[in-house]
């Protein structure tokens, strides 16, 4: 009741309202985009991907995409936010309807690679820009429980269009599904043209072609000299929290393509593990507004990675549907609780002169931590996914998180104090 009382309480505002639909609307069109990339990647039986293929697959994806975390910073801390998230998703969905015509084709041409991570990209923008733009259409009392619902209730229309996905697949074509996701993200453009005013607070011109570099290197550096010591444990607990997600995600997926999968219903049982993990979104939703304006973002926190690596050190040794299923969804749990947390910390600690390029680092922590898990993964994991302990040893570095975060938190209020000082 907590999360339908403060979704009512933030509906009634007209610009969380609108930038609360273009959130929904650009994630709901990735997860349809991405379930036609899965079935034509990774579930293809033509295509035959291993472990590390899959590894390989993740970092072209993610690691030329957080590389630009820099440079959007200080664009959306210099740009129009809105007329950028306009413009970024006009470009997605162009080239979404390019890449429709490579789907029909068994092969995986580099213009393909090319064209998704251009869509990868921009998406960098769009996210990066909904956060940074948050704290613009709420109260600063009232970003605990926009984090919860904003995020969340975006991954789970993430979650709700790769289903609409997967069933369009069973209806039609790879193409049709890839169509469908640029009209929608048309839709999200259109929606993001409607915001009002979202910063940046002192708005500069734009910078000249020649001048980016310059200052994306400026910006950085500035950034990375001011942010307060808080905001790098939270980049940090960020970091190591997406280890053990990402390992279990590598081996879901793997046992799902091979002793989970019967008759060609690999991707069907991967649906499972991905439905379970948008329940624990779910849940981490419904429960953090609650327990985090109780206890505080910290403590709340060190609670939810407790039940995530006692999940993954209980559950971990059984490598069925069901239990891979559940540890899905209590994984999911604690790492969506701690992420609402910790973009609640940030926003709290970071002025918002620095909040775009804060949040650009905060990206690019969040993506390597999920690359570093999954080539982890593909190193300990063999391709049948048949192997219990990567998980439990690495759900230990929950628990480890667990107990020593609110000393560390302590810790770094301390030293921010001496430094205002």
């Amino acid at each position: 009741m907590t999360f339908l009382r403060a979704l009512v309480s933030l509906m009634r505002l007209r610009g969380f309202r609108r930038l609360f639909a273009s959130r929904v609307t650009s994630q709901g069109s990735d997860g349809i985009f991405q379930v036609a990339l899965a079935r034509h990647v990774i579930f293809n039986p033509e295509q035959a991907a291993n472990p590390s293929a899959i590894a390989a697959a993740f970092a072209v994806v993610l690691l030329p995409y957080s590389a630009l975390g820099p440079f959007v910073g200080v664009l959306l801390d210099r740009w129009p936010r809105r007329r950028t998230l306009v413009i970024s998703q006009l470009l997605r969905a162009c080239c979404m309807a390019v890449v429709a015509a490579f789907v029909t084709g068994a092969s995986l041409s580099p213009v393909f690679f090319l064209l998704v991570l251009i869509v990868f990209s921009l998406n960098r923008f769009v996210l990066a820009g909904f956060s940074a733009a948050l704290p613009h259409v709420v109260r600063r009392e009232e970003l605990v429980e926009a984090n919860s619902i904003a995020p969340t209730l975006g991954s789970l229309a993430y979650a709700a269009g790769g289903a609409v996905g997967a069933g369009m697949h069973a209806m039609g074509s790879d193409v049709v599904v890839v169509l469908v996701a640029a009209a929608s993200t048309l839709t999200a453009s259109w929606v993001v043209s409607r915001l009002p005013f979202i910063g940046p607070t002192h708005e500069a011109a734009g910078p000249r072609l020649g001048q980016i570099v310059v200052s994306v290197v400026r910006g950085f550096v500035e950034m990375v000299r001011t942010l307060p010591v808080r905001g790098w444990l939270v980049l940090a607990l960020v970091f190591l929290t997406r280890l053990p997600f990402g390992i279990v995600l590598l081996q879901a997926l793997l046992l799902s393509r091979g002793p989970l999968a019967h008759g060609g219903t690999g991707f069907l049982r991967f649906g499972l593990a991905a439905g379970a993990s948008a329940l624990g979104f779910a849940l981490a939703a419904f429960v953090t507004p609650w327990l985090a304006g109780r206890w505080s973002p910290v403590p709340y926190a060190a609670a939810s990675l407790a039940v995530a690596g006692a999940a993954a050190l209980g559950l971990g040794w059984w490598l069925t549907l069901w239990s891979t299923a559940a540890l899905s969804a209590l994984v999911s749990f604690g790492s969506q609780s701690v992420k609402i947390c910790c973009d609640t910390l940030m926003q709290q600690h970071v002025p918002d002169s620095l909040l775009g390029r804060a949040f650009s680092a905060y990206d690019l922590v969040y993506n390597g931590g999920l690359v570093s898990a999954v080539a982890i993964g593909a190193a300990l994991l063999p391709q049948s996914g048949l192997l219990a302990w990567p998980v439990t040893i690495t759900g230990a570095v929950y628990v480890v998180l667990a107990t020593r975060l609110q000393p560390a938190w302590r810790a770094a209020d301390r030293a921010d104090a001496r430094r205002a000082a």
